[in-house]
């Protein structure tokens, strides 16, 4: 078509696509405070130009539609940074909780329950025969055992509260995933009619940003439109219309596969607050605990280890061990393999053999020489230990009628009674321990001042609780004489306060130190801080990031009032221009007509 009548099918384009641009324009004006939205934007395209004669003339403009202006590499980007901020944000609120746990100058935390505890040590060895003195130990023993359990049940209910966060952000998940399934069978159903689906496209993306909130993602879209959504490890959470739900199962994250099957996630997802969370539990919470259990089991063994050399005001008439045997363990079980709580801290062997000195106090308080050979010398009776002896063994040390120990200790008798090692008298005997190089004493829980293995366990032994005589301050000199003002073993205890040992495991966050308890719970303390400090940097700077990925969004999808009104003028200047070349078109016409 040529002539006036091109010009009015021209110009008649022109005005319905400038009117499309002012629809378009005024949709991203009305939406300038919608979140999510993306700016949209007509597309143009010259119309199919017209040969005529030796003349190829334009034929006006072509609407195509609109679309949406984003830049999926930012938008990918300000997801990640968004999982990353959410990740450690997540982070800080624990964080800040567990530095309250461990919060110092109190009077009531472990670290200053630690100092009173080696004061009382101190203390009864001033006056180690004193009743106050005892009992003011056995109280601040207490108050510490208590101090640990305390942290761990505060840490616990920490585990417990991040467990109840876990199962509710995987309801959330399951709502989002279920969503985003909904959304894409709309997006596709209706692309494939030939409509733009923008609305549902930017509702599809918002809930992406939400999702990857809570963990982290990666996705693809398909040529049918629809979003393909996976965990970090490749795992469908999203496929086409369908979604797949995560669980919470045994503190653990599963997620419901095609076919039935079901996976292990829990390992997968390391950002968003779910990540977060995980490794708050998992690695956080979990290292520090294991330095609290750290501290606790050296502090116990350290103690013990002194306390069983020792002995009270009163010798034993009977002592049944803190510490139990395995159930399933039998006579014939090694020691090493017996199910103590502290079967490896055991010594001896053929090349390094160890014992421990029992001594025999006859009704009148005098010992029982073990060798009458020895003129003017009374001696113990000394029992060779190995970590590889049988319960048997160890029982026939200690029972005269056993044939199988050449030399069993006399007047005392001895058996396992819940699992327990007891040691008994005959009537009218008493006896005391010295000089155990095995540690075998401290392992069974025989004259002891704890009880327990860690943070949870630890307690004061019920033989020394509330003060009383059996509270080891003193030790059993040459030839078994003992007096009440002994304070041997009560200054020994107290200097363990200043003695070195290894403590930890790689398990924890400390890891493992040379060094005193109370250096190595001080250190446990600093790593708190620490791990604190490093989390509120990393929170600052990745929602730094996020928020500046956010105005680069902003600049390329976001609406500016201040472009939208350049539009606005020009598609209303096009289309005021187009309105005029009808008006010009239709005068030449007019003109046409009059010349006939």
């Amino acid at each position: 078509m040529s002539g006036l009548g091109a010009i009015f099918n021209i110009a008649g384009s022109a005005l319905s696509t400038q009117k499309y641009g002012l629809e378009v324009t005024a949709n991203n004006i009305s939406n300038v405070n919608t979140p999510g939205y993306t700016r949209q934007s007509p597309m143009l395209q010259p119309a199919p130009t017209e040969r005529i004669g030796n003349l190829t003339l334009g034929r006006g403009v072509s609407f195509e539609g609109v679309t949406g202006i984003n830049d999926e590499f930012v938008e990918s980007r300000l997801r990640d940074q968004g999982s990353k901020a959410s990740f450690f944000s997540s982070q800080q609120d624990y964080l800040d909780q567990i530095e309250q746990i461990f919060s110092t100058g109190s009077g009531a935390d472990v670290s200053s329950l630690m100092f009173e505890f080696w004061n009382s040590w101190q203390d009864l060895a001033n006056f180690p025969s004193g009743t106050a003195e005892r009992r003011v130990l056995s109280e601040k023993s207490l108050q510490l055992s208590e101090g640990f359990n305390r942290l761990t049940t505060q840490m616990d209910n920490l585990v417990q509260d991040i467990d109840n966060r876990l199962d509710t952000g995987a309801k959330d998940v399951n709502r989002i995933t279920s969503g985003l399934a909904d959304l894409n069978q709309q997006i596709v159903s209706l692309e494939t009619g030939g409509k733009t689906a923008l609305a549902l496209r930017d509702q599809r993306n918002m809930k992406l940003n939400e999702l990857s909130e809570l963990m982290n993602i990666s996705s693809f879209e398909l040529d049918t439109g629809a979003l393909t959504i996976m965990t970090a490890n490749g795992i469908d959470l999203v496929r086409d219309g369908r979604n797949f739900d995560l669980s919470m199962e045994d503190g653990q994250l599963k997620l419901a596969g095609s076919g039935g099957n079901e996976w292990d996630v829990t390992d997968q997802i390391s950002g968003g607050r779910i990540g977060g969370w995980l490794d708050m539990r998992n690695n956080i919470i979990h290292g520090f605990r294991t330095d609290l259990d750290e501290t606790a089991e050296a502090l116990i063994w350290q103690v013990n280890g002194q306390h069983s050399q020792g002995v009270g005001l009163e010798k034993f008439t009977s002592v049944t061990g803190d510490y139990a045997f395995d159930p399933l363990a039998d006579l014939g079980t090694i020691l090493s393999s017996s199910g103590l709580a502290f079967q490896d801290r055991i010594e001896g062997d053929a090349l390094n053999p160890t014992s421990v000195t029992v001594w025999i106090y006859d009704a009148e308080g005098q010992p029982i020489d073990s060798n009458a050979a020895t003129l003017d010398v009374i001696d113990g009776f000394t029992i060779d230990i190995t970590k590889d002896m049988t319960l048997q063994d160890l029982l026939n040390k200690f029972n005269p009628e056993n044939v199988g120990d050449p030399d069993p200790v006399p007047y005392i008798q001895a058996d396992i009674v819940d699992n327990r090692f007891q040691i008994t008298a005959d009537d009218g005997y008493s006896f005391g321990f010295s000089d155990d190089t095995s540690h075998v004493l401290a392992a069974l829980g025989i004259n002891t001042f704890f009880k327990g293995d860690d943070a949870a366990t630890m307690a004061v032994s019920d033989l020394v609780k509330n003060g009383g005589p059996y509270i080891a301050a003193g030790t059993i000199g040459d030839q078994g004489s003992h007096a009440k003002g002994d304070n041997s073993n009560a200054i020994a205890i107290a200097d363990l306060q200043y003695t070195p040992m290894e403590i930890g495991n790689n398990q924890g966050n400390t890891g493992v130190l040379d060094t005193t308890t109370e250096n190595y719970f001080h250190t446990l303390l600093g790593g708190i801080g620490i791990t604190g400090s490093g989390i509120a940097m990393e929170k600052e700077n990745s929602e730094a990031i996020h928020a500046q990925m956010t105005k680069i969004r902003e600049s390329v999808s976001g609406v500016s009032l201040d472009e939208e009104m350049v539009s606005l003028m020009a598609f209303q200047s096009a289309y005021a221009a187009a309105a005029k070349l009808i008006t010009t078109a239709d005068e030449m016409l007019d003109t046409l007509l009059r010349l006939k």
